[in-house]
């Protein structure tokens, strides 16, 4: 192939590095009014008042906005499609406040600097109510009202029928508060036409008719009021799924009448957006003696924090995850979700693809142990096979090599040979010690067949033989946009510059669910493909009437087309835009829908070996191999890029982020407490890539990598040092602080 598969800069590469790439917080317009939000400084009560007139008084504020004097009307953040059933619970201002850091009220003036002044003149009165901010404190209903109910969903599930099993395992693993930790932290303006009854929001979300339809509700529009616009994005990792920024800034501009912006600050996005929910899991496992699984109970409790939001969704769909990786022939699940006074739960990469990974492969590991086998042994015993079902669902997983990047990465890794190296050098060492872990895990590339899935992608060919394609693309700033050039490219057999994509408008492209469920390259990716084989059709169709050539005899070759009974044929895709203009008064134009009805495995192995100080606590990551069953990779560097800062962004997960709340209902709200991994603290990370083609349904065979890359990265790393101290900790992160506890508590145990 010419473009698929070969390495490409993403298309606005040159704009970041030279910092002329417009995001949402560098737009300004006319008129334009900076909103300041004041948040609850208590975790649980009632607004009694709010004193507003020094705010108001002050040159320059435009309004100052709060629960008495705007809609109280409900919405959910995570609604993006008008079927969804959820709970509507939150508005743009509470009266009812549920943590620190829930909106109460906003001041919109002339500039920020203003309206961050005029905030700090207003007064508000609360009434406290008792709060909670851990799982005990939830479930003894200190978060709730009285008479009402601490868990606020249960869901349980089970599949295949129990069997035996001689060694029976359980396990424990407690997941924190994450923040996202976007370099861009989320920004929404907001533009809203008096006089035609029309709004129009720029913000960098995951999904531009999600938007329209949350806000259409909320704010009792038609939809064709309500114009979204996809800004460009620094960063998501699920942070930009749901809307709490773009509600808020649609609601003020259209009181005032004017444009607005607002701009949340990194203290904001940490304690007023959303957090990866923090849970506790049981899981017990069974297994005959040689190690073959045979059945499986998971119990798992999550805080949604404040507010449900995606929760309920977000558990149930854990419970499919247990079926992608493995071979699991029983499985009882069950998820209770509780609410507490604390930072709202929402999405995060791999949308519980991570934490069930980490369950899994932590259970694998104290298997493995009881069981006498190699950690890797163990996994191959039980590793799905290419032809199995998702057992859930009942799809063909069709090629899953998850076997094969076990079997690759050992050898890459060189797992027996560092095996037997740590052994060594743990023996001789005193305050280091070495472990290895292996971390597996699996997802999917599409919503379906939870949700029905397709996407639709229109091209049309300009005078000059050039392509403008119109898809619902959310670019996170990892190359969509690059891949769906790459796509058409390959199948027009034209340069990837000449064609010109550009993202979300509900204006002017189809209609998309957006960008999750690791859905863009597989689902959209093959609308591209489809429709750009339609347009070789028009094509076609246009030489056949122009020039009297079957069409049969036709082929596309470097943006021409031949026939295959004459040599001397050619005619450019320009010439036959042109004359097809002309003469034919025909546009050279085709739309395609793809509807999906497939969703094969997509899984990764990672290796990881560390150094941890037995003196300070401190872990090292000595080297990192990950390897990828991808099917087909659009962009190589690209998925390569993506897998390591996947993996610098897991280890992260395991060794030091959390997200702490203190006694009085307080969240961090500065990185200079939450401790992200950085680039110098890793190795080379390496990198293999399993590209078989495999794929039935994906764009020339590939499969999804975005979400899949950061799913085993936790549990390999914690494997490995767990492994290193002779340990099960089952709590994350093991940072300095934990793995001093263990230490500490192993040595009075001697």
């Amino acid at each position: 192939m010419k473009f698929v598969g070969k390495n490409q800069p993403i298309h606005d590469a040159k704009n970041k590095a030279s910092g002329s790439l417009r995001y949402a917080a560098d737009v300004m317009l006319p008129d334009m009014a900076h909103i300041c939000l004041i948040y609850s400084s208590i975790p649980h009560g009632y607004v009694k008042s709010v004193s507003v007139d020094k705010a108001l008084a002050m040159d320059g504020v435009f309004g100052v906005f709060h629960c008495f004097n705007t809609s109280n009307r409900k919405y959910n953040r995570y609604r993006s499609q008008f079927s969804q059933e959820l709970p509507e619970e939150e508005c743009a201002f509470h009266r009812y406040v549920r943590f620190v850091g829930d909106r109460v009220a906003a001041v919109a003036a002339r500039d920020l600097e203003t309206a961050r002044k005029a905030a700090a003149f207003v007064r508000i009165e609360y009434e406290e109510l008792p709060y909670a901010v851990t799982f005990e404190e939830a479930l003894e209903g200190k978060s709730v009202l009285p008479g009402e109910d601490p868990v606020r969903d249960e869901f349980t599930a089970s599949l295949g029928e129990r069997c035996g099993g001689q060694i029976t395992v359980e396990t424990e693993v407690e997941f924190p508060r994450l923040h996202h930790a976007t370099m861009e932290t989320h920004a929404c303006i907001a533009d809203y036409d008096p006089y035609q009854d029309r709004l129009t929001i720029y913000s960098p979300n995951q999904s531009v008719f999600g938007v329209r339809t949350m806000l259409a509700d909320y704010l009792e529009m038609p939809y064709h009021h309500i114009r979204v616009v996809k800004a460009p994005m620094g960063g998501s990792f699920g942070g930009k799924q749901e809307w709490f920024t773009e509600p808020v800034a649609a609601l003020i501009a259209r009181e005032l009448k004017r444009p607005v912006k607002l701009c949340f600050s990194r203290s904001e996005a940490m304690v007023s957006s959303y957090v990866r929910a923090p849970m506790k899991s049981r899981m017990t496992t069974c297994f005959d003696c040689d190690g073959t699984l045979q059945s499986l109970d998971l119990d798992v409790i999550a805080d949604a924090g404040a507010y449900i939001g995606n929760t309920k969704d977000y558990m149930r769909t854990l419970y499919g995850k247990l079926f992608r990786c493995y071979r699991v022939p029983c499985a009882h699940y069950r998820a209770r979700i509780i609410s507490s006074n604390t930072p709202v739960s929402g999405a995060y990469r791999s949308w519980s693809a991570a934490e069930e990974a980490m369950m899994m492969e932590h259970n694998l590991n104290v298997a493995a142990l009881r069981l006498g086998m190699d950690p890797i042994e163990l996994r191959l015993k039980n590793a799905l096979h290419p032809g199995d079902v998702d057992a859930k669902s009942g799809l063909p997983l069709e090629e899953i090599r998850i076997r094969e990047a076990i079997l690759r990465g050992r050898e890459l890794f060189g797992w027996n040979d560092k095996k037997a190296a740590d052994e060594q050098f743990n023996a001789s060492s005193e305050r280091w010690r070495r472990g290895i872990g292996v971390g597996c895990g699996g997802h999917g590339n599409t919503y379906f067949p939870r949700h029905n899935d397709f996407a639709c992608a229109r091209l049309a060919m300009n005078e000059d033989g050039s392509i403008c394609a119109s898809m619902t693309l959310h670019d996170h700033g990892c190359g969509t946009i690059t891949a769906m050039q790459a796509i058409i490219a390959e199948t027009l057999d034209i340069m990837p510059d000449l064609i010109e994509l550009c993202e979300g408008d509900t204006n002017a492209t189809p209609f998309d669910y957006g960008c999750y469920a690791s859905r863009t390259t597989f689902v959209n990716g093959r609308a591209a493909q489809e429709a750009a084989k339609l347009l070789l059709q028009e094509l076609y169709s246009a030489v056949e009437l122009l020039w009297h050539v079957p069409k049969e005899d036709l082929y596309a070759k470097d943006g021409c087309v031949f026939s295959r009974a004459d040599e001397s044929f050619c005619h450019t895709y320009c010439e036959v835009s042109q004359r097809s203009l002309t003469e034919l008064r025909k546009i050279i134009q085709a739309t395609a829908s793809f509807t999906e009805t497939s969703n094969p495995g997509v899984t990764g192995a990672h290796f990881a070996h560390v150094e941890v100080d037995t003196y300070t606590g401190y872990v090292k990551i000595l080297d990192y191999l990950a390897v990828h069953d991808i099917g087909q990779p659009i962009n190589p560097v690209m998925c390569v890029a993506q897998i390591q800062g996947a993996v610098q962004m897991g280890c992260g997960a395991a060794l030091r982020e959390k997200l702490t709340i203190d006694a009085q209902g307080r969240p961090i709200d500065s990185l200079s407490k939450y401790h992200v991994f950085l680039a110098p603290d890793l190795p080379d990370i390496q990198v293999e890539l399993i590209a078989d083609g495999g794929s039935k349904e994906g764009p020339y065979g590939a499969k999804s990598i975005g979400e899949i890359s950061f799913v085993p990265v936790a549990p390999a790393v914690c494997g490995a040092v767990n492994q290193a101290l002779g340990s099960e900790i089952g709590q994350m992160p093991l940072d300095p602080d934990r793995i001093l506890s263990y230490l500490s508590k192993e040595r009075n145990e001697l």
